[in-house]
Formats: C-alpha cells, sequence, structure tokens
C-alpha cells in the first residue's frame, strides 16, 4: 500500500468504515480497526495486530 493507500484507510476507519486488509509478507488478512503512525492496527480473528503499512494491499 502507499501512502495515498494509507490516508484512504485512516479515513474510512475514522469514520466507521471497515476495510479488509491483506499483509503481503505473512499472508495474513484481517479488518483495519485504527491507524497509528504509519502503522495499520488489524484485527485478526481474535487478536490485533500492529502492520506497516507498505507490507499491506
Amino acid at each position: 500500500m502507499n501512502a495515498e493507500g494509507l490516508i484512504n484507510v485512516f479515513q474510512a476507519v475514522k469514520h466507521g468504515s471497515l476495510r479488509q486488509i491483506k499483509n503481503l509478507k505473512t499472508g495474513a488478512q484481517g479488518i483495519a480497526v485504527d491507524v497509528k503512525g504509519d502503522r495499520l492496527i488489524v484485527q485478526v480473528e481474535k487478536v490485533a495486530e500492529s502492520w506497516a503499512y507498505e507490507d499491506c494491499e
């Protein structure tokens, strides 16, 4: 994901919209629940994980 994609996800999450995110390094998928700086907080099953936005699509 590029910086523009991160901004779009950030705006969507702040307005209550859920976004499906895939980590390209691990293959894991989850729902973006927050953005902290340049990291996405992603709910994967019952665990929240912090992913670098560059590793995601």
